[in-house]
């Protein structure tokens, strides 16, 4: 039996079962915030397809590997949260252990500057 909230299919299931690429993530990207500036919508894409690495090589757990966490952290920014904070909560914090959220951290800043602001970020 299908459970009615379950509107959204996880990230993880999305990957495996529809073979996310990059080009599709960028595409969501685009769709989900048009002013979103180009370097970042790669940067984003490649953000998600770095922890999917991570989490396929048993490094961290698949509950960092969240799309919509993701793109929650980007509506934060939107509205003035700084990214690296934005970041911690969308993705981040998904994890409980220390290290595997320091673990998770340190793939974010390889692309995503933590003071990164709205101004910088969208056009």
């Amino acid at each position: 039996m299908q459970r009615p909230y379950a509107l959204f299919v996880s990230a993880e299931h999305l990957y495996e079962e529809l073979g996310i690429t990059q080009d599709n993530l960028e595409k969501l990207l685009r769709a989900q915030f048009p002013d979103l500036s180009a370097k970042y919508v790669h940067q984003f894409a490649l953000l998600f397809l770095d922890l999917q690495k991570k989490c396929d090589s048993a490094e961290i757990s698949t509950k960092a590997l969240d799309l919509r966490g993701m793109l929650d952290a980007l509506r934060l920014i939107r509205r003035g949260i700084p990214a690296g904070a934005a970041l911690d909560m969308g993705i981040t914090n998904k994890a409980f252990d220390s290290y595997e959220q320091g673990l998770i951290r340190d793939v974010i800043a390889a692309r995503i500057p933590a003071k990164l602001d709205a101004g910088k970020l969208f056009a």
